[in-house]
Order: structure tokens, then sequence, then C-alpha cells
């Protein structure tokens, strides 16, 4: 069994394939997390669970890096059974589920582990866009948003630092670059607005939707094309700018959702969903067919206890069981089954839910 010398932490998970079907190392494929967590507490999940899901290192906020799968062996991480047999990959933590947004020490950390990993396995980075390259993306092999737009727009730089320290050049650590765009920002965070403009991250590289939403300015990212992050009930919906929100027809009204708006397009079918904390329901615990349930209005109603997980400690106990109607729980990992964009709704565990306290993970 083995894993990089960078890793300082390492809980295996039983997730993977045993082998790599005869495949030689030659590929990278760095993932977001969606998650603001340490490299442990993610290798932590994946050792716990059993949902199919597993990374070979990830790296926290903080730059540390753990083990979840031993390299000899292929993850279950990328959608796709002979990217993930000839890849290293690595679950990267961000600060900002929208965009995938790493700090500083994340980014410093995925580049030593990409140099360790290409000098020990003797190739380089070459990103291409698309499959064929030693630098790859979820996203190349699923209908998901991984790694994110503030990654993928840096996939480039990435190959060229990770080239440069293989070549022997000394290189310093390097904020990871932003895409130029125009500034001029008139609102600030908790400004309630309504916009007929989403993008689905700041710097318009991807997909831009056009509708009618209303929420509150939760970031600003003075530069970015659309530099402000739209927060409905304390979920990132999307980005927009000052020009869709300039032609609104509607007044600014707060975070009641139109009757028109549209699923938030960051959810998709096939891909996996994190939620925000949601405290139960002062209706106790409920029986419906062979489930026992709570009640969580933000998802739209009772919801089957065994496809959340308690907040330590929420109702007075560091355990899983909900003791009491002051327990806080969260979806950590599951499918989208299917979406019903007209009626705003998804389908997660067999169950139509509201997606409003769901994100996309991977």
């Amino acid at each position: 069994m083995s894993y990089s010398g960078l890793a300082t932490y390492c809980n295996r998970t039983s997730q993977h394939y045993d082998g790599r079907f005869g495949y030689k190392v030659c590929k990278i494929t760095p993932h977001y997390m969606a998650a603001a967590w340490s490299g442990k507490q993610c290798a932590d999940y994946f050792a716990r669970n059993t949902r199919q899901a597993s990374s070979n290192y990830c790296i926290g906020i903080n730059g540390d890096i753990a083990c979840s799968v031993d390299e000899e062996n292929a993850a279950w991480t990328s959608s796709n059974w002979l990217n993930d047999s000839q890849s290293i990959t690595i679950e990267c933590g961000n600060i900002n589920n929208a965009t995938g947004e790493m700090t500083q020490a994340t980014w410093d950390s995925l580049v030593n582990l990409c140099v360790d990993i290409c000098k020990r396995y003797g190739f380089r980075l070459n990103y291409t866009g698309n499959s064929s390259g030693s630098l790859t993306m979820h996203k190349m092999f699923a209908a998901t948003s991984c790694p994110g737009a503030w990654l993928e727009a840096r996939m480039p730089q990435l190959a060229q630092e990770v080239n440069a320290r293989l070549d022997g050049q000394t290189v310093a650590p390097s904020a990871p670059s932003t895409p130029s765009a125009p500034s001029g920002e008139k609102y600030s965070v908790g400004t309630p607005i309504c916009t007929n403009t989403l993008s689905v991250n700041c710097y318009g590289t991807s997909k831009i939707l056009k509708g009618d939403w209303s929420g509150t300015i939760g970031r600003v990212i003075k530069g970015a094309k659309y530099p402000y992050r739209v927060d409905r009930n304390g979920v990132a919906i999307g980005w927009t700018n000052d020009t869709g929100i300039d032609t609104d027809p509607h007044t600014p009204v707060g975070t009641t959702q139109s009757s028109s708006e549209a699923i938030d397009q960051i959810l998709h079918e096939g891909s996996y969903v994190t939620s925000v904390h949601m405290k139960i329901g002062n209706q106790g615990l409920k029986k419906i067919g062979d489930d026992l349930c709570c009640y969580l209005s933000q998802l739209g109603g009772w919801f089957p206890i065994r496809m959340v997980d308690k907040v330590p400690n929420s109702d007075g106990y560091n355990d899983n069981v909900l003791h009491t109607t002051n327990a806080v729980v969260y979806v950590t990992r599951i499918r989208v089954d299917a979406v019903n964009v007209q009626k705003n709704i998804v389908k997660i565990g067999g169950i139509w839910v509201d997606p409003t306290p769901l994100t996309e993970i991977a």
C-alpha cells in the first residue's frame, strides 16, 4: 500500500477498484469538494460512507493532504472507469461552492502533489481541454460542473507551474491568476435584488441563464464579469452583474422566489449534492412506509432520517441519533435522480424535494 510522502494523514476507504486493470498512472484529475473541509475531514467522510465515491487524495482549505485510496488502486471519482484507472484523483477543498474557489494553501499543495506524482510516474501535465490530455476534469465525463469554473479557468496555469518545477525551475508560490473583467460594482453584500441574468460562475465562462430571480447579494468579487453572488435562503443560486439588475423589470423585494423562476441550473441529473444545515421541525419523527422521517421545511416536508447526518451536539448529544427537535441535520452526499425544471423540484433518494438547500458536489 503506497501513497505520497506529502500526505500527513491516511484513512482508507473500501470504496474503490482493486488495482488499475493493467493501466499505468499517466493522468491527474483534480476535483472540488464543494466544502470548506480539511483533507482529513474529506478522507474521514469517504471512509465512513458507502455511496460509491472516493478519491486517492484530499487537500484541505489549509493545505493539508490526506490519503483516502492508495495509489495502486483506482478510486471511484470521475464517473469514468478508464480515466480513474489511469489517474491519481484529488479532491480539493474550496471556499466558494458556486465557483469552486480555492485558498492559496490548497493551490500550493495541489501544485506540490502534482509535481510529486509526475516525478514518480514519469509524465508531464498536458491540458488539452478534453480527455486526451494528462490533466483531466470530471466534467469531461459526466454532466457536472466539477471541478468548478475557478479551477477550470486555471488548468493551463496548473500544468505550466507543475511542468516548470519538473524542469528544475525555481517557481515561487504565486496566487492563481484571475481572468480580467470590467469593474464598476454598484451594490454591496446584503442588498436585496431582482435580476434577469444568472451566470453559473462569476467569470462568465460557463452557462448564462435568462429568467427572473430574486435574492440577496451574498458576495462581491470586484472586477469580475458577474461580480454579485445571488443567495436565496442562504444558498448561492448564481452570479449576476449591474446590467442584469438594472434591466430587470421588478423592484428588488428580498428573497421571495418568482413564480416564473426556473430551477437552479447548477444541479444536474446524475450529479451528487450536499446541503446546508437544516433544523428539524417540532413535529417530531414520523413513520412513512418503511422509513422513519423528520420534517425538513427547507426540503419541502417529511424526509427519511437515514439520508441525513446530524450536526454533532446540536441536540445535546455527540452522535447521529435525533434525540430532540433541536437537532440540526444535513445531507452529506446524495445523487440527483431526476430534475423537473417546470416545477422547480429535484428527486434525491427517490423523493421529490425543493432544491434550494442543495449544492452540487460532483
